[in-house]
């Protein structure tokens, strides 16, 4: 599990909350209990997105960010280029945005050879970093944000043996439903550096003789900065193996990009309009997938294509693919270091849908499924997660696209 010491100079310092004792958790006799845990907060808040009402990216920053639109839109206006009614229109569509952008966390999934698992975390990321060791024995997939950093690492070492646990003041052991040893330190200083971070590693009961850790770190982040009760009650309960998706679907390459295709699902048509348009209709009992692909309209980082995207097509133009009083929950998806962004609008019990944003280096993809919930085979959380799952053939040179430069 090794940082690069350039990279903690993103991170200053952290508070810590004092440690709770919560019922999921169980702890080795002599074992300190595992700090920030809280038995209120239930174990399944990750899946969630936008959990609870505190925001995931920083206040000030959105401030600034809505201030200076609606300062533009209304000297526009003064100026004779805008009507009143139109800039109100456009402030209206920035908040709904905002409100959504906010709140969105970051599903990190790794899935290559043995390497196979994914986390959750409550923050919001612009870049990233993807590394692969010589031997293929350990991927580490990093995210960041202006005060915030976050890892997932997976390797066929014990990660607990690593110099940073072994000398960290404050460390312990846990159990957990579906982990079969846990381990968690807290180091204030990491490569000489005053930079804390808290660490975890896990081992499943389906694979142990492999290791997943985890490294949280922050500055003044609003949901981070009680980065123990972050780590405890979503984190870590949100790092799971990826062992039933080829029990629930089927891998579908459709040129440069793999999806999963949920069991029962069979396709109905298809649509060629040449390199404008493409698509692929699938229905089944209780849902349907449609599947399209156009030329890509940006060059640019995706991470921040992804949101002028859901702006333009879905919030701020009359759409009928929203769901009316429904609300929606986002995260930035990341499949072996490629972001994607998919927003969920789960209505329980009934219609509820879950739209995909995919780009690449030539198309721009849109995956939307809508069923009815309760009336398919697969819940709504197995039918996400198959939805999350994504490959890509040139990962590498994707990668390359929003990845952190970083001074050797």
């Amino acid at each position: 599990m090794k940082l690069k010491s350039t990279l903690l100079s993103l991170v200053l310092t952290l508070a810590f909350t004092m440690p709770i004792d919560a019922a999921q958790y169980t702890v080795p006799e002599g074992q300190p209990p595992v700090p920030g845990a809280d038995a209120s907060i239930p174990d399944n808040a990750y899946q969630n997105y936008r959990y609870d009402t505190a925001l995931n990216a920083n206040a000030s920053t959105i401030i600034l960010a809505r201030k200076k639109i609606y300062e533009m839109l209304d000297k526009q206006v003064q100026e004779n280029k805008r009507s009143v009614e139109n800039a109100e229109r456009w402030k209206k569509s920035h908040d709904t945005y905002w409100d959504i952008s906010s709140h969105e966390s970051t599903v990190i999934l790794i899935h290559e050879g043995e390497h196979q698992a994914k986390m959750t975390v409550p923050i919001v990321v612009t870049s990233g970093m993807y590394r692969i060791s010589n031997n293929k024995e350990e991927i580490s997939s990093f995210v960041f944000e202006s005060s915030a950093l976050a890892e997932f690492i997976s390797s066929n070492k014990r990660l607990a043996d690593d110099p940073h646990f072994k000398s960290a003041k404050q460390k312990g052991s846990f159990n957990y439903p579906g982990i079969t040893k846990g381990y968690w330190a807290i180091t204030d200083k990491y490569s000489d550096k005053n930079t804390p971070f808290m660490l975890v590693v896990v081992t499943f009961d389906k694979q142990p003789n492999h290791d997943y850790g985890v490294a949280l770190g922050n500055i003044n982040h609003p949901i981070t900065k009680n980065l123990e009760n972050t780590m405890a009650n979503f984190v870590i309960p949100s790092i799971q193996p990826l062992d039933n998706l080829d029990q629930m679907s089927e891998a579908v390459t459709w040129g440069n990009v793999t999806y999963r295709l949920p069991k029962g699902l069979q396709l109905k048509s298809e649509t060629n309009n040449g390199s404008n348009l493409q698509g692929r209709v699938y229905v089944g009992p209780g849902m349907q997938l449609v599947v399209t692909r156009g030329p890509a309209t940006s060059k640019d980082n995706p991470m921040l294509a992804y949101p002028k995207r859901v702006m333009n097509n879905l919030i701020h133009k009359p759409s009928k693919l929203l769901l009316q009083n429904v609300p929606i929950q986002s995260a930035m998806v990341l499949n072996n270091g490629v972001p994607t962004y998919l927003l969920d609008q789960y209505n329980a019990g009934k219609q509820s849908r879950i739209f995909h944003l995919i780009q690449d280096d030539e198309h721009d993809y849109f995956m939307l499924l809508t069923y009815k919930d309760g009336n398919t085979k697969y819940n709504h959380l197995e039918l996400r997660n198959m939805m999350e799952y994504l490959d890509f053939k040139n990962a590498k040179e994707l990668r390359s696209k929003t990845e952190i430069k970083i001074k050797k």
